[in-house]
């Protein structure tokens, strides 16, 4: 009897161990996602901003090894069924080699309850396609309830 319940008390702790290592693992998506060379960008929060309106707040991380001087890339809001809300282009400003950043749109006329995904289609006005943040790869989180994806 005693061994029964060494392995059942062996098996629980298994178990709660594994499960504390994958909620530590799901709270922090753009740390762990981080160590590619990349532009990591994760939609952190998303609240309601003026009266119409919805923040959406980002935390980026450049991890491409070079500064970006003015990266823009245009996204897609899309309402709980599925429908293009509209297109934007974010303008995240300079963000500078190796180092994090949290940068916040306030899009006027949205309501936060009706947004279901949001499409990053893109880096926005490359012109020859020299610019840094055209040829940076994207690696994309989420921590709200509105999948960023490509």
């Amino acid at each position: 009897m005693g061994r029964g319940i060494e392995l059942v008390a062996a098996a629980a702790l298994t178990a709660a161990a594994l499960w504390a290592g994958q909620a530590r693992a799901d709270d922090q998506p753009l740390q762990q996602a981080d160590t590619a060379p990349a532009l990591h960008i994760e939609l952190n929060r998303v609240a309601s901003g003026d009266a119409d309106g919805c923040r959406l707040t980002f935390v980026v991380r450049n991890a491409t090894g070079a500064d970006l001087p003015e990266p823009r890339f245009e996204f897609v809001l899309f309402d709980r069924d599925g429908l293009v809300d509209r297109l934007t282009t974010f303008d995240f400003g300079a963000l500078v080699a190796d180092k994090t950043s949290v940068r916040q749109f306030d899009l006027s006329g949205v309501s936060c309850d009706r947004l279901g995904r949001i499409l990053v289609n893109g880096p926005a006005r490359c012109g020859d396609g020299s610019a840094p943040h055209c040829k940076a790869e994207l690696s994309l989180a989420s921590r709200a309830d509105i999948p960023l994806n490509r």
